[in-house]
């Protein structure tokens, strides 16, 4: 009853960015406050996906302003850094003009300088606070609410958000660190072993059809040595021709962002990272034949092309079978659309 009484008494959640994995997210941590009979506050530039969460019976703020009147808790779930820099210049100004506190919890994926930058802009109204708390999970794991969160900032306001956290994820990895931009640097460096996983399997796949190795007896050859969900998820997109797929997956132009941000990060760290080198020219290739929109793992046609082979062509399957990978769950439906 204390607990409850807490949550009515000083919590008043909102949120912006009801994209592909912003709204999941959203509509898991609303299932769970409605379940206490408190309600959230939602914000998205696209009235339609905020309209989709109000018939669920979340409140839909008017404007910016008026979410941030209503909220002492405010999540944000973007697609770039241009967006959260967008977005975090008008809850800076609202943040001088309100009475109450607020914490601001950023969840997306971007460069660790425009972290610290928000960071340090929101500490001239010391009654607020900022963490940096990005996830790993594509759309179907954040729908699954098994999301990996990441936390850096104030560590009492941490252990207050952990409530919420788990709403929607598996598990959580604090770093436990006031630098919000070590968790942006911690994102990056996931996101890298992902990129990785998938050019190394992109070049062995190609080496082996080029070779003349049965592509089946090495999708049962990674399943048996390299079970991990990563490496089976992309090898069997890749040699099953589902590369051109984006539902539930990761875009060719979202992966170029990642990607430049990882070669940006090696370079201001004095670290040499010709992976994400190999990877971000290949993810190029794909963007300038204007297929940007196509899941990051037709970085593939790059090395085929290369190899003289023909570029995998679209499939559409009437179902897929499921892995949980890095960024989530592969959806068992196939179509087009990112992370």
């Amino acid at each position: 009853m204390n607990h409850l009484f807490h949550l009515k008494q000083q919590d008043r959640i909102g949120w912006i960015g009801l994209g592909e994995m912003g709204y999941s997210m959203a509509n898991n941590l609303h299932r769970y406050l409605a379940s206490l009979h408190l309600n959230m506050t939602v914000w998205n530039r696209d009235p339609a996906k905020s309209a989709k969460l109000h018939h669920h019976g979340a409140h839909v703020a008017k404007s910016i302003e008026d979410l941030v009147a209503q909220s002492n808790i405010i999540f944000t779930s973007l697609a770039d850094d241009a967006a959260v820099e967008e977005i975090y210049t008008q809850l800076i100004d609202l943040a001088g003009q309100v009475d109450h506190s607020i914490i601001f919890v950023e969840t997306s994926t971007i460069y660790p300088a425009l972290a610290t930058k928000l960071y340090k802009q929101l500490s001239v109204y010391p009654q607020h606070t900022y963490l940096q708390c990005p996830v790993f999970g594509r759309p179907p794991v954040a729908k699954a609410a098994k999301l990996i969160w990441v936390t850096s900032g104030d560590e009492k306001a941490i252990k207050k958000m952990c409530l919420y956290f788990t709403t929607m994820s598996k598990s959580i990895i604090h770093l436990k660190t006031t630098d919000v931009a070590k968790a942006c640097n911690f994102k990056l460096l996931g996101n890298f072993f992902f990129v990785g996983t998938m050019e190394l399997l992109a070049e062995g796949l190609t080496l082996a059809e080029k070779a003349d190795v049965d592509q089946e007896s090495v999708l049962k050859f990674i399943e048996a040595l390299f079970p991990a969900p990563t490496w089976l998820e992309y090898s069997r997109k890749m040699a099953n021709g589902d590369v051109s797929h984006t539902e539930a997956g990761f875009s060719v132009d979202l992966g170029l962002k990642d990607v430049g941000h990882m070669q940006k990060l090696a370079l201001d760290s004095g670290a040499s990272l010709p992976t994400a080198d190999l990877a971000y020219r290949h993810l190029k290739m794909v963007q300038d034949q204007g297929l940007g929109g196509q899941d990051w793992s037709s970085l593939i046609n790059s090395l085929r092309s290369a190899s003289a082979l023909p570029e995998i062509l679209p499939q559409y399957p009437n179902e897929k079978e499921v892995f949980e990978g890095e960024e989530g769950v592969q959806s068992n439906k196939v179509g087009a659309r990112e992370v």
